[in-house]
């Protein structure tokens, strides 16, 4: 009932931005752009907000080359980029990094971004400039809300946008309001999300079951801005509640997050300023009996986790002539802590994360300019980054096991966790038109990564691994080093009236890449073992290779069609032993036929993945089979301010299973623990957008 009242309630005043692309050479609809770029060359793939069939806006990146999605729950998408994901892909809101409060990435950094509230998710394609983010060794992504624009006058105007959409494959529905008071100078903008739904259906009428959601999110901005200044201050809040993780060990009991930032641009004599200062804090709890089965009392376990941040930054451009130069300053600094418990048990209590610090400081210069036909970017960036842990303790186990947990904490508390790392960062990247319709780019990078508090720190053989979930346990390293990625792509682009091509052949070499290796520290392998009955792996420092390719191509075969393609293939290899990085999306290609006509608008999509059949030997991961999906969405733009879109995805109600989709550890559901989880079966969903 309370969701058929909020659905009522919405559609009487819904909408979200809407603009039909006009160019035979992009693609026929807009609502979301998702976009990749290059040195003063911008390429955008779209795709609209409410044609995606989830609630996790981290889905979106399967429509860009390169890109993709490991899924361990319905809203906890982890980005992949040419084969890095998780802490290796930076994810930016508000020009600052999205922190993660659990242990696990449950709330995944694009968690926080719910896919009715995106103005655009922009990607940067190949190797992420130096000012764009302080870690950034696999690739950077920005999401941004959208809170509407300032007037073109002095009075003021109110505007706003919604969206109602139900999903039949989970009974879901996801509703959107936004609401502008604007004038030239001033806008104050309040957004509101709430997405809820049930356990999904597979394409073999199985149920996926701790696949159900909750989500609210909130948030309220103001901005201003005259000639030469602007300033953008902002507050949110989410709030997750009762959200199945069936690929990991526990579920979303619930996530309550508050943000707040300040960004600001000032033109001075030629200069300009940006500034910007942020704060997260995150209150989180997880369990393993309130939403999956556990008949062992003794067994139960809860984990509250909490993670807070300080982020801030300033640089400044500066005009050299006909180039720029940019020189900032930034820091981060990040607090984590975790303590499992068992409601059954007041003596049990592990200690996990014990104010585990990561504090990151910066500078970083850039160029930007051009010499001849070249255009060029060169920068340079140094990290400090500073950690540490206080001390740990576990409690109440059984007595054999609680004498190796105790030699554990101790070795740990007797060592040195005060652990510091010296980062520099190069890129270089220069492009040219090769002819009036065909351009040539080329970059060369050096990126690096400290590692995550959960490599560091991880003290006993749990799985708080920043969303693995290859179901093994896992001990931190403190002699681990940072990752150092060596890089280089080469990319082409075509385009002239009616066709477009762009593609980038890409190698890179990961000196010191973070892998799990098996342990050899004996009491964790004994308390392992005892635990779970398999010893467990040590993150150690690997050598890595990953190469591919990945583009997009279109044709406008006339006024009303139109051909849009995207493939994308990566290889992930563990140089040292001879074994396969884990997790890396198969060889994928999507073709999607769009046709136009007046207000109607429609688009048949094919999705095909190739199997996998080269995976890691030490995640103990399974090969997976190929599979093809057919979608289809359509539009109807009864008025100007108001529209309805529908469509099927899955249209055959295909069985199939991602490769990047975990492995199921919920012991109710039809699918086999153990077994990687399938992917969702036929969906018909229907959305209504209203615009004031």
């Amino acid at each position: 009932m309370k969701k058929l009242i909020l659905s009522a309630i919405l559609v009487m005043a819904l909408p979200v931005h809407s603009e039909v692309i006009r160019s035979k050479a992009t693609p026929l609809m807009e609502e979301i752009i998702v976009e990749g770029e290059r040195l003063k060359s911008e390429k955008r793939a779209i795709i609209q907000t409410q044609d995606l069939d989830k609630p996790d806006s981290a889905a979106l990146l399967k429509s860009l080359p390169g890109a993709n999605v490991n899924s361990n729950g319905p809203l906890t998408g982890i980005a992949q980029y040419r084969g890095l994901f998780g802490d290796r892909v930076a994810v930016s809101m508000e020009n600052e990094a999205v922190l993660s409060g659990g242990p696990n990435a449950m709330d995944a950094p694009l968690s926080y971004a719910p896919p009715l509230l995106l103005k655009s998710l922009e990607l940067t394609t190949g190797i992420a400039p130096v000012s764009a983010s302080q870690e950034a060794i696999g690739g950077h992504i920005t999401a941004t809300l959208d809170r509407g624009e300032f007037a073109a006058t002095e009075d003021a105007k109110l505007s706003g946008a919604a969206t109602s959409r139900y999903g039949s494959v989970d009974d879901g529905v996801n509703h959107a309001l936004k609401a502008v008071a604007a004038n030239n100078q001033h806008k104050l903008a309040a957004l509101a999300s709430y997405d809820d739904g049930n356990d999904a259906e597979t394409g073999g009428g199985k149920t996926l079951t701790g696949t159900g959601y909750r989500r609210e999110r909130y948030d309220l901005s103001y901005g201003w801005q005259n000639e030469t200044n602007e300033l953008l201050i902002s507050a949110g809040k989410l709030e997750t509640d009762n959200t199945g993780t069936p690929a990991l060990p526990m579920d979303i009991k619930y996530i309550d997050t508050d943000m707040v930032n300040f960004n600001a641009t000032n033109e001075l004599d030629g200069f300009t300023l940006h500034t910007r200062a942020g704060y997260r804090h995150v209150l989180h709890l997880m369990d393993n009996f309130s939403q999956r089965t556990n008949s062992m009392p003794m067994r139960f376990r809860q984990n509250k986790a909490s993670g807070q941040q300080v982020a801030w930054g300033a640089s400044v451009d500066i005009p050299v002539g006909g180039d720029r130069v940019s020189i900032g300053i930034d820091g981060t600094q990040t607090l984590h802590n975790a303590l499992i418990t068992n409601p059954n048990m007041a003596m049990f209590a592990v200690n996990n994360f014990s104010d585990a610090e990561r504090d990151i400081y910066g500078i970083f210069t850039e160029w930007q300019g051009s010499a001849g036909l070249w255009d060029l970017e060169a920068g340079m960036r140094y990290n400090y980054v500073d950690m540490n842990s206080d001390k740990v303790s576990a409690n109440g186990m059984m007595p054999m096991m609680q004498g190796l947990a105790d030699r554990l904490a101790d070795d740990f508390n007797n060592s040195d966790r005060d652990q510091g790392f010296n980062n520099v960062d190069v890129v270089l990247k220069a492009s040219r038109q090769l002819t009036d319709s065909a351009g040539f780019s080329i970059g060369a990078g050096r990126k690096t990564r400290a590692p995550s508090y959960q490599e560091l720190y991880l003290w006993l053989p749990l799985e708080a691994t920043g969303g693995l979930a290859d179901g093994r346990t896992y001990i931190g390293n403190l002699d681990l080093d940072s990752e150092v990625n060596y890089e280089i792509n080469m990319g082409l682009d075509w385009q002239d009236s009616n066709f477009y091509a762009n593609g980038q052949v890409y190698f890179r070499k990961v000196d010191d890449f973070i892998q799990g290796t098996p342990s050899t520290n004996m009491a964790a392998n004994m308390l392992a073992n005892m635990m779970t009955g398999q010893a467990p792996l040590q993150f150690n420092n690997i050598d890595a290779e990953l190469y591919g390719f990945d583009g997009r191509y279109g044709v406008a075969l006339n006024d009303s069609w139109q051909l849009d393609g995207v493939l994308s293939y990566v290889r992930g290899e563990d140089k040292n032993n001879n074994d396969n990085l884990y997790r890396i999306a198969p060889l994928n290609h999507s073709l999607a036929l769009s046709w136009q006509k007046a207000a109607f608008t429609a688009r048949l999509e094919s999705v095909l993945y190739a199997s996998q059949s080269k995976v890691s030997s030490y995640n103990d991961e399974k090969k997976s089979a190929g599979y093809g999906l057919l979608n289809l969405r359509g539009k109807y733009q009864v008025t100007r301010h108001f529209d309805i879109r529908a469509g099927v995805e899955n249209m055959l109600d295909k069985d199939y299973e991602d490769h990047l989709t975990g492995y199921n550890r919920n012991a109710d559901s039809d699918i086999p623990v153990g077994d990687r989880l399938p992917g969702r079966g036929r969906n018909l969903f229907v959305a209504i957008n209203m615009v004031w």
